[in-house]
């Protein structure tokens, strides 16, 4: 009877302690982890730091998992600091024991008796160094044991423990006092950090070198007693001087850090896909050129890998430490003027619609457009000009008469089914010449479609991980056509056969189709340049938007371009040329085919690239097709008018002089990279080529007949262009 009453006492206690227990646990949940939530760490596309941001309180913490810390430093913790975690309910009753033995004997806390799992619930959830205190974090403990598993709690401590400072969690602590990551600790380093977290303001090795070293040597004995290390091992480690990481590498891509943490605030980590080395030499390069950029100017520059779409270095200021640049501004998404950058894609667009070939006839005269009256930048008009040429030169009044052609409602309507959205309120002609708004990144977007058969797809910045927090990045979209496969290759093939601005020629030669622009008042210079692997992007000017007089996209952007290409490896994916594009004599004034057009009819021949052989002919300013063999009637207007040149004579005033276009006045040439030089004008067929002079028998320079000052002329009759260049072993 009296066993029967025990037994039944001893059931009622324990009911009554399950169901406190259970009452406690509902009314006490869990508080949060991380309640000041994550510090968020920016990693390059292999893991090392960009930049990294501390939670609400400052704290900076690089979250991490136990299979990414050394397996030394686990076993090391777990032998010092909790050898039965695996074992034990969150608490371990022995522990406890002794510990309220030795504060019986001693009249103070010797030593806690917490497990791991209590280490992390004091953490969590703070309380007194009393008896009350101290039942409070056993009942925390064992609600974590009950929510998660053993290695979910083993990695909250790895995240939460503190080591001095703003400094929690053993990866944080590793870089900032060692310079690497914890998977490359060594014994006495992983030592060090075991016992950091007891004391952490107490034991700070960049503070208390000594008191540091003699925890680490305690630490070290007792992983030699229980036969992690050897007694050899232990004699050598223990004279081992705290050798501390005292370098703070600065941040980099940190403008896109800060956008990316802003864009995703509850991530711990975010692995971004950009290139550390690239993104380093490109940040290396760009603050020497902030020295060379006018007082308050700054610049930002974007580089893409064609084929992912993935953005591989990303600048948005010039020099992120120069206040004086509006270094926080980020350049790269700030909404500006694109100047003429969008003229690429009316000419594309005209190309799809069978409007134009690469070399039809337009017209560079003065145009009155329903009251919209361009001028070119240099207040001067050309005449008759091909496409090629318009664009190239980035004439305005023919990119406004094809433009007025298509509408600029179609031409926003198709930039805007490839999620391409310019910044204005009405559809006008002034978009085509910078009339709106639009960013860097937009135009990265979208000149990369030049090379990616006219598709354009959202660039991609962040890399998926397993590490990492879901992003909740849905998988990229389908890419939308902004160009025919047909139209993209003759703009690449258009927008690459110009010469780049005066400098030393590269290293490495590719292929690069590119353009510039200058916004309205000089306040925007830009330049984006597209390879068969890689786009980029250059924007120069003044965050405040004052002007910056006597400069162009050609002088600030373009070099800037050029010298960022220069940084990235040589291109592996040359564009093949589809089958529907054609070469195929034309005829001026008409624009049609040399077969179609009477011989009395053909004033001059050219060889144009044509979509399935289309020669549609060519466009009087406003838009008509002209049907006659004549040349478009504003055009010859202006040239008897201007000119005082009768229309059966404008061939032959037309084509004299001839410009080079394969090279400039002052360019540099090195025989040790480039053997020969083709020779191009704009009236090839009919130029005859003079080197020092001489007259050569094929349009090409071969570097290794000349040394030093060279002149090149291309003359027709007696008129002639000529260039002087350099030419270096």
């Amino acid at each position: 009877m009296i066993i029967k009453k025990i037994f039944v006492a001893i059931s009622f206690v324990l009911f009554m302690l399950i169901m406190v227990s259970i009452a406690w646990f509902i009314t006490h949940p869990l508080p949060p982890i991380y309640p000041d939530g994550p510090a968020t760490r920016i990693t390059a596309n292999d893991h090392v730091t960009l930049r990294a941001f501390g939670d609400a309180k400052g704290v900076h913490r690089y979250h991490i998992e136990s299979k990414d810390v050394n397996s030394f430093y686990l076993k090391a913790l777990l032998h010092y600091e909790d050898r039965w975690f695996y074992y034990h309910y969150g608490v371990n009753p022995l522990s406890l024991f002794r510990a309220a033995g030795q504060w019986i004997m001693h009249g103070k806390i010797i030593s806690g008796g917490s497990t791991l799992t209590m280490q992390v619930a004091r953490l969590i959830d703070p309380h007194d160094r009393t008896i009350t205190g101290k039942l409070h974090q056993i009942a925390r403990a064992v609600q974590l044991e009950w929510y998660y598993s053993k290695d979910e709690i083993l990695n909250f401590y790895l995240n939460l423990a503190p080591f001095g400072g703003n400094i929690e969690g053993v990866a944080a602590a590793s870089i900032k006092y060692f310079g690497k990551h914890p998977k490359l600790l060594n014994k006495n380093e992983a030592a060090l950090l075991v016992v950091l977290p007891q004391q952490p303001s107490r034991y700070r090795p960049d503070r208390y070198k000594d008191k540091a070293k003699a925890m680490r040597n305690k630490v070290l004995a007792r992983l030699q007693g229980g036969h992690l290390i050897n007694a050899a091992q232990l004699d050598l480690l223990v004279d081992e001087p705290i050798q501390l990481f005292t370098r703070t590498p600065p941040p980099l891509a940190p403008l896109l850090s800060r956008y990316l943490k802003s864009q995703h605030p509850k991530n711990h980590t975010i692995n971004t896909t950009i290139d550390f080395e690239l993104q380093s030499r490109l940040n290396t390069m760009m603050k020497r050129i902030s020295g060379q950029l006018p007082r308050k100017a700054s610049a930002a520059a974007v580089i893409v890998q064609n084929r992912s779409a993935e953005v591989i270095a990303y600048q948005g200021s010039v020099n992120f430490s120069d206040l004086s640049r509006f270094a926080h501004v980020d350049m790269a998404r700030a909404i500006r003027s694109p100047g003429s950058t969008l003229k690429p894609f009316i000419y594309g667009q005209a190309l799809d619609m069978g409007l134009i070939h690469s070399k039809s006839l337009l017209s560079d005269v003065p145009s009155n457009f329903n009251g919209y009256k361009p001028q070119n930048l240099n207040g001067y008009f050309s005449g008759p000009v091909s496409a090629e040429q318009a664009l190239q030169k980035s004439l305005n009044v023919p990119a406004i008469q094809l433009l007025n052609r298509i509408t600029p409602q179609r031409f926003e309507e198709k930039l805007a089914a490839a999620n391409i959205h310019l910044i204005h309120q009405d559809a006008n002609l002034a978009v085509g010449l910078g009339g709106t708004g639009t960013n860097l990144i937009t135009l990265a977007k979208l000149y990369r479609a030049l090379a990616n058969h006219g598709k354009v797809t959202k660039l991609r910045t962040l890399k998926t991980d397993k590490v990492q927090l879901p992003l909740g990045n849905q998988p990229q979209p389908e890419a939308s056509t902004i160009l025919s496969p047909e139209s993209s290759w003759i703009l690449f093939q258009m927008l690459s056969s110009q010469s780049a601005p005066d400098r030393v020629i590269p290293s490495i030669r590719r292929k690069i189709a590119w353009k510039t622009g200058t916004s309205y008042g000089y306040r925007d210079f830009w330049s984006v340049g597209v390879s068969p692997d890689y786009t980029v992007a250059v924007w120069v000017g003044r965050p405040d938007a004052s002007p910056m007089l006597g400069y162009l996209g050609a002088t600030q952007a373009a070099p800037i371009m050029f010298d960022a290409f220069d940084l990235l490896p040589e291109d592996q994916n040359p564009l093949a040329k589809p089958a529907g594009v054609q070469q195929t004599l034309i005829c001026w004034p008409s624009g049609r085919a040399l077969a179609q057009v009477q011989p009395e009819d053909c004033k001059e021949q050219h060889l144009a690239f044509t979509i399935n052989g289309m020669t549609p002919p060519s466009m009087d300013l406003y838009g008509s097709f002209t049907v006659s063999s004549q040349w478009p009637s504003k055009l010859a207007q202006w040239l008897m008018s201007e000119k005082a040149i009768q229309p059966s004579m404008l061939l032959n005033q037309f084509a004299a002089p001839p410009t080079i276009t394969s090279l400039k006045s002052g360019q540099h040439y090195y025989r040790s990279q480039l053997d020969m030089l083709p020779l191009t004008s704009s009236h090839t067929e009919k130029t005859q080529w003079f080197i020092n002079h001489k007259p050569i028998a094929e349009p090409q320079l071969h570097l290794s007949d000349y040394l030093g000052e060279t002149v090149v002329s291309a003359c027709i009759d007696t008129h002639c262009d000529k260039h002087t260049i350099f030419i270096h072993p």
